[in-house]
């Protein structure tokens, strides 16, 4: 930028001397940077006089583009510097922890291999908590359910469909798909957050009570309770798989299809910082390329 002031400085000065005194330069260091732009340009844009320097007239245009480059520097500064700013900080994620034990550390590695000055806090939890922690501000973004999010600013990253869990030697495993009317004449293991939540409000919508004997609120523990012939149990296909291989048990499509939607969530009513929206924009475009 220091040339183009140079240049604009004879303009104005229309004297090499005085333009040299004012920019602290050599009289010989100005005539160097006109030479040197002129070679750039193509075309000389002064006539050297005994008095000084004369603009010429085909040079009108290229002065503009010079005085208007020479007013917006100031502003291309201050984004630089905004986002060089930008690039340190900490983002408060909080998710549900099959996401956690899914996508979020591969999303992690390769934004904090771009961005390692960024750091995070993770807080995983149920729907509830998940929610409580967004509308009190003690988290930045979510990665959760659609369910009772409504009220935030929310993208949907996946559609996730419910499925039945079951020990392999049911005998419902026979069947290619199984119905929801089906699955609640069985022993049925409650597991996550009871009957108000996803899974839950979809069997009450049909006016269906299972007959449920456990409830369990960690999904690992209610599948092995499955693998122990106490019952069977719904859960998202994106849950499933996040479990480990060592887990054995039958998975069955509900014939009615079931789905949740996943989302990204942020609280709108709260400001977000540039490294925020630097991950938020970052887990979006991962999230698209690879499940979009």
């Amino acid at each position: 930028m220091e040339k183009y002031d140079v240049i604009l400085e004879v303009v104005r000065t229309s004297n090499i001397s005085k333009a040299a005194k004012k920019l602290n330069y050599s009289q010989s260091a100005i005539s160097q940077t006109i030479k040197s732009f002129e070679s750039v340009m193509g075309f000389p844009i002064f006539k050297r006089l005994n008095s000084g320097a004369q603009l010429l007239p085909n040079a009108q245009a290229v002065i503009k583009s010079l005085e208007i480059i020479h007013q917006e520097n100031p502003k291309l500064q201050q984004l630089s510097d905004s986002m060089t700013q930008s690039e340190s900080g900490t983002v408060r994620i909080g998710s549900f922890i099959s996401f956690v034990m899914t996508y979020l550390p591969k999303i992690l590695k390769e934004f904090t291999t771009k961005y390692p000055k960024i750091k995070f806090e993770i807080f995983t939890g149920n729907q509830q908590e998940i929610y409580e922690k967004l509308y009190r501000n003690e988290i930045d973004i979510a990665f959760t359910s659609m369910y009772g999010m409504e009220e935030f600013s929310c993208e949907v990253f996946l559609k996730d469909e419910f499925v039945v869990v079951l020990l392999c030697e049911h005998p419902l495993v026979t069947e290619t798909t199984i119905s929801i009317n089906r699955i609640v004449e069985e022993t049925y293991i409650l597991s996550g957050e009871r009957f108000d939540f996803e899974i839950g409000n979809f069997i009450h919508s049909l006016d269906l009570e299972p007959q449920y004997t456990l409830e369990i609120f960690d999904e690992l523990v209610a599948l092995k309770l499955i693998e122990a012939r106490f019952g069977i149990s719904i859960f998202s296909n994106f849950f499933l798989d996040s479990i480990p291989n060592h887990v054995t048990v039958a998975i069955r499509p509900i014939k009615e299809h079931y789905y949740r939607s996943l989302i990204i969530a942020r609280n709108p009513e709260v400001y977000s910082s540039a490294a925020f929206d630097i991950f938020n924009g970052f887990a979006k475009t991962w999230l698209d390329d690879r499940l979009g």
